[in-house]
């Protein structure tokens, strides 16, 4: 819930809006306008009784749609029963179109300031853990994802291995390796791979898993380091998406971030290796004691 005008409280604190349970929601957000009788007794609808007892009867929704990129919907709520004509239907799609230009917009604005947040932190601080959790938060909060995670890619092992995530259940998590020849391999040649339908796509490994999380879309962009391709960013979503252009180049903003901090904690880690060593070799040489100091 982003905004809401003459519900009460009670109503709005219902409980999670989801999508699966929704098929009033999951219409419109296919871009069609919906439209329900009565609400209270319509199977469609999540959450009759309590739409009852907020004395709601007919609904009419439509997709928050700016160019290819859907996200969200716009409802108008009836106390009585009531058919929503054409030219209220027409009304409501031209006002959630205008809505959703300008959301596009404030979430435009809120990706490049965000990129500048992460760009400064990276420049300020060597902890790795803390700028890639920043990354995959900001990937799924900004691009309305149900999570990310940055997977990195174990050579020997031909596995990538989870080194940050957001959003994503334990259970997820743990449903067992991650092969590098069985799920999206494309991505680590190199390339930008968006899938819309995830559990039905043979170039994901654990489509059972992604069903039962919850997941429907995945957008994986490679991390590069140069030019060598050390894992991947991804971005997990509930519904069926078409990724925009503008996702896209925010998360591969993302992931060069995420592959900056990462060599730069190797540097670091391959200075601080060779300072260790430079002082313990000193230390022997002018024999002054069999203890260096702790650097």
């Amino acid at each position: 819930i982003a905004a809401t005008y003459g519900l009460s409280k009670k109503y709005l604190s219902k409980g999670a809006v989801e999508v699966k349970k929704n098929p009033i929601d999951k219409e419109a957000l296919k871009g069609k306008a919906v439209t329900v009788l009565d609400i209270t007794k319509d199977k469609r609808v999540q959450y009759p009784r309590q739409a009852r007892e907020e004395g709601l009867r007919s609904v009419l929704c439509v997709p928050l749609k700016a160019g290819n990129k859907t996200l969200g919907v716009l409802r108008v709520y009836s106390s009585e029963l009531r058919e929503f004509g054409q030219e209220e239907i027409d009304y409501l799609l031209t006002l959630a179109g205008q809505g959703a230009v300008v959301i596009s917009n404030a979430q435009l604005h809120q990706m490049v300031k965000t990129l500048h947040r992460i760009g400064k932190v990276i420049t300020s601080h060597l902890n790795l853990e803390k700028v890639l959790s920043m990354i995959v938060e900001n990937a799924s909060c900004l691009t309305r994802a149900k999570g990310a995670a940055i997977l990195l890619l174990d050579r020997e092992t031909k596995t990538l291995e989870v080194s940050a995530t957001y959003g994503l259940s334990e259970s997820f998590l743990k449903k067992g390796p991650i092969s590098t020849d069985k799920s999206i391999k494309e991505c680590l040649a190199g390339k930008v791979v968006s899938i819309p339908d995830a559990v039905k796509d043979k170039r994901v490994q654990y489509p059972g898993e992604l069903k039962a999380e919850g997941i429907t879309s995945i957008l994986c962009v490679p991390l590069v380091v140069r030019k060598e391709i050390i894992g991947t960013l991804r971005i997990y979503m509930a519904i069926r998406q078409k990724f925009s252009q503008e996702d896209i180049e925010f998360l591969c903003a993302l992931a060069d971030f995420g592959a900056i901090a990462i060599e730069n904690s190797r540097l670091y880690e391959h200075v601080k290796k060779d300072y260790e060593d430079l002082t313990q070799d000193v230390w022997k040489w002018y024999d002054w004691g069999k203890q260096p100091p702790k650097i």
